[in-house]
């Protein structure tokens, strides 16, 4: 699909708020969600002009517009995690999350993974190790705990799993209630 700059300016814009009421001031277990200030300021504005979109000649842009919609999500479809496994010559990304339509290239900087890259791809193509996620863990970016559950594999139940007690002191259980059988 191409999109016309008006399109991708309309798609940027509601992206960026629905980053401000999503992921924004959160952090995921090992995933902190990071913005390009100035480019992120404009867009909750509204003052990203139609000039300042600019296509790639290889179409990269119109995939990464129908993918970023879907990664304001993040938390729901991410089902799958791995290493890039290097197969895209032009990706430079650490680590993939995702699911089979979508996922998010991630790039290490210091002690974490920050997002870089958003991918209209099955993520097992971009890993040669595919790792179920079992769970997903959200807190405030000025919290210590992570104590909301947004993701738990089915049929798994967090209070029957033993962690290393470093992330076990980083995660609050007390809310959860196992739903399944």
């Amino acid at each position: 699909m191409k999109f016309s700059k008006e399109e991708a300016r309309r798609r940027v814009l509601n992206c960026a708020k629905q980053y401000q009421q999503k992921l924004l001031n959160k952090k995921l277990i090992n995933v902190l969600h990071h913005q390009a200030v100035n480019f992120y300021r404009k867009c909750i504005e509204n003052k990203l002009s139609i000039d300042e979109i600019q296509f790639k000649t290889d179409g990269t842009s119109h995939l990464k517009l129908l993918a970023l919609s879907a990664l304001m999500d993040v938390t729901k479809i991410t089902k799958i995690t791995g290493d890039y496994n290097n197969v895209r010559p032009y990706l430079y990304v650490d680590k993939v999350m995702g699911g089979v339509n979508f996922c998010l290239g991630l790039t290490r900087e210091d002690e974490e993974y920050v997002p870089s890259s958003a991918l209209l791809e099955d993520i097992k193509k971009l890993t040669d190790a595919p790792s179920q996620v079992l769970a997903i863990l959200e807190k405030g970016i000025d919290s210590e705990i992570y104590e909301n559950i947004k993701h738990v594999a089915k049929g798994l139940n967090l209070n029957n799993i033993r962690l290393p007690d470093k992330i076990s002191r980083m995660i609050d259980l007390k809310n959860y209630v196992y739903k399944g059988k």
